[in-house]
């Protein structure tokens, strides 16, 4: 109460904060983003470009100390193997704008190319070897499991079978609203992802008839009646009266269910069900994204092909598809060819 009661007396003190430098690293940072945002109007709002900008103003940081003309690829190499597999994915690209920026600008002057150039004719910043994957993999009865542990989640449970019916991801599932994405009978969805990827005029669109998938509906009930319940004062399919009401930046609604909020329940139902207690050091339990691998694996197992499976996981080729069935039991295929004596030539 001390520490509350002597900051609100300075709240509206002036502190001063010194201007970037132009030779610092920092100093250009903020001007290459700006110059992003006035080329790309539409990159403020995307997720990625958020998690990409985090990434420039800790490059600015780690190169705190080094004058921008002085960076060098060695001073540029050191930072790089600092960073994780993932980070080093999530970097690499803007990286690469980023100094194509730089260097057309002529701020680097003793670099003689672009460090995370793509050429393989120069001593480049590789990404590192993707670590193996160490999550498990949920299976039917894990699901089902879990499901039945998230009794007090009436909206976890109706999540879960929205992504395993769907193959939605959890942050599809979040947004859904009932003004936009339910229209009568019609469960309609453009896809998150494949929105930021390819654009709004390439993103995939998916529907759903909510009348012919018989489990579906039943979930959209069952989310329709807390609608009800709280008379409809969240418009969001996936609701949870939380103990303390809030809202913010990344909610609209008190009652709203961020992708933040639905992974800590499907955690907790996880971890009541004791399935994971024992499990190896190396690997670690299934996530909420893990029902989209079983969905897929199921659909196989019902007969449905790689392209229609393909198609109602909004992804661009196949390969990535069949990834997500990686590590499932797939099932085996008779080889069906039998030569006979007359075929070989002789018996054995």
């Amino acid at each position: 109460n001390a520490w509350a009661s002597e900051t609100n007396k300075n709240r509206d003190t002036t502190v001063f904060k010194a201007p970037l430098s132009r030779v610092e690293m920092a100093f250009h940072v903020e001007k290459y983003k700006a110059y992003r945002e006035d080329q790309d109007p539409k990159l403020a709002g995307k997720a990625s470009w958020k998690n990409r900008r985090y990434a420039l103003d800790a490059l600015g940081k780690y190169l705190a100390g080094t004058r921008v003309a002085e960076t060098t690829h060695e001073h540029l190499k050191v930072m790089w193997h600092t960073l994780t597999y993932d980070q080093q994915k999530l970097r690499h690209a803007e990286f690469r704008r980023f100094f194509n920026y730089l260097m057309g600008e002529g701020l680097c002057p003793q670099l003689e190319y672009n460090p995370f150039t793509t050429s393989d004719d120069k001593p480049r910043l590789y990404v590192t070897g993707q670590p193996e994957k160490r999550r498990l993999r949920l299976d039917r009865d894990s699901f089902w499991a879990i499901y039945d542990a998230a009794g007090d989640y009436p909206a976890l449970q109706i999540a879960m079978g929205i992504s395993l019916l769907t193959f939605m991801r959890e942050g599809d599932i979040c947004s859904l609203k009932w003004s936009d994405n339910i229209e009568g009978e019609l469960l309609r969805r453009v896809i998150g992802k494949s929105l930021q990827q390819r654009g709004s005029a390439s993103a995939a669109r998916l529907q759903w008839d909510v009348g012919n998938y018989d489990y579906l509906k039943k979930l959209i009930n069952r989310a329709r009646e807390i609608h009800l319940q709280h008379r409809r004062s969240c418009p969001f399919v996936i609701m949870h009266k939380p103990q303390q009401r809030r809202t913010g930046k990344t909610k609209e609604h008190a009652y709203q269910v961020t992708p933040r909020r639905l992974a800590t329940m499907f955690a907790e139902a996880r971890e009541a069900t004791g399935l994971y207690e024992h499990i190896d050091e190396d690997r670690t339990p299934p996530t909420f994204h893990e029902i989209r691998s079983l969905a897929a694996k199921l659909a196989k197992d019902a007969g449905y092909s790689d392209r229609q499976i393909q198609i109602a996981m909004a992804h661009e080729n196949v390969a990535t598809t069949r990834s997500y069935q990686d590590e499932h039991e797939l099932p085996f295929a008779d080889a069906g060819v039998a030569l006979t004596a007359d075929v070989l030539g002789r018996e054995f």
